[in-house]
């Protein structure tokens, strides 16, 4: 086991290279024309209007409570991944499935970040996901399902996601499914991308997630329940969590699982860390795990080594991301203090 201070990952390095392109990026950074192109691309199949909704005292069932704030954001797992890629100044296309109804407030917003929209539109509304919380780490969420009835097109779906990765080195698959869309959509993608000589980062869930496995994505970010899920048990004490890692190395460049308030376990190359998330005051929980997993993205590619700083600075995007209503955009800085504050030690 390499010590906590030297980086993690390294034994990959062979296999980047049998894929073909540029070992270290994964992408060409000019077009023809010499112009900068996106490093990464976001895909999201199901986003949502998220809105959070601050109810004055405690948060009850059975109680009629009054609202003293409301946050109205543009979300969605990948979407939010691609906010904090925009916040540490990387290139990033947003793109996945969004109604026709919605497109033209969720575009501008979403360049008000920095990142640039490249949206499948579809003749169905977005869903609406409510969250309540009374900023004392009591809150409820309601997520609806996404385009219920939306049967997936698979010719125009492939031909628009290869035209969202152009130019992009780095493809990030986020979220649910709409409802009416197989279990195997994203095995499907990733076996896309992988085969375009994109670099491939997962965070699902459940049966998609399973399936999705068979394919191997470079990047995994299953929380402690869906590590559960790929092996068909429950994961309990330490040992049980560190066999499941070590089992997903085999197959998988790198696996982050996100594991709440506590932190987040960070494995690459035989190595594996834990980052102990700073403690900050719980406001909204909403797209805690994809902030992580945006800045980790952030700091791992193009090296694709796992050191502490590494590790430090994804907890510390977490927690921001849970001292804030809704999910903006994040401040960088806040998260580099808040990284200061994260313990990362390495585990045999």
């Amino acid at each position: 086991m390499p010590s906590v201070d030297s980086e993690i990952g390294s034994r990959q390095t062979g296999e980047r290279r049998s894929r073909g392109g540029d070992a270290r990026t994964g992408l060409s950074h000019h077009d023809a024309k010499g112009m900068l192109k996106p490093m990464f691309a976001t895909l999201t199949l199901n986003p949502a209007v998220d809105c959070t909704a601050t109810v004055r005292g405690p948060l009850r069932i059975n109680s009629i409570q009054s609202v003293v704030g409301e946050v109205r954001t543009p979300g969605g797992k990948g979407i939010n991944v691609a906010k904090m890629i925009a916040a540490n100044g990387k290139r990033v296309v947003a793109g996945g499935l969004v109604g026709e109804a919605e497109a033209g407030w969720f575009e501008p917003e979403l360049e008000n970040m920095g990142i640039v929209p490249r949206f499948l539109k579809v003749p169905m509304p977005t869903r609406a996901n409510v969250m309540v919380t009374d900023c004392s780490g009591h809150e409820l969420k309601l997520n609806r399902p996404g385009f219920p009835g939306l049967k997936p097109d698979w010719q125009a779906l492939e031909k628009y996601c290869r035209g969202l990765v152009r130019g992009a080195g780095i493809v990030i698959l986020s979220g649910s499914l709409p409802a009416s869309f197989p279990v195997t959509t994203y095995a499907r993608l990733v076996r896309l991308f992988r085969r375009m000589g994109r670099a491939v980062g997962l965070d699902t869930s459940g049966p998609p997630l399973v399936r999705a496995l068979l394919e191997k994505p470079d990047v995994l970010k299953p929380n402690r329940e869906e590590l559960g899920q790929c092996f068909h048990k429950t994961i309990t004490g330490p040992r049980v969590l560190l066999w499941a890692l070590r089992k997903l190395l085999l197959h998988h460049e790198a696996v982050v699982v996100s594991d709440g308030a506590r932190g987040a376990f960070f494995a690459a190359g035989g190595g594996i860390l834990f980052a102990r998330s700073p403690r900050v005051a719980v406001v909204d929980t909403t797209g805690a795990g994809d902030a992580l997993l945006g800045q980790f993205c952030c700091d791992y590619f193009p090296r694709r080594v796992i050191d502490t700083a590494v590790a430090a600075r994804a907890v510390a995007a977490g927690a921001a991301a849970v001292e804030t209503s809704g999910t903006p955009a994040l401040r960088l800085r806040r998260v580099m203090r808040l990284s200061a504050q994260a313990h990362v030690s390495g585990i045999v």
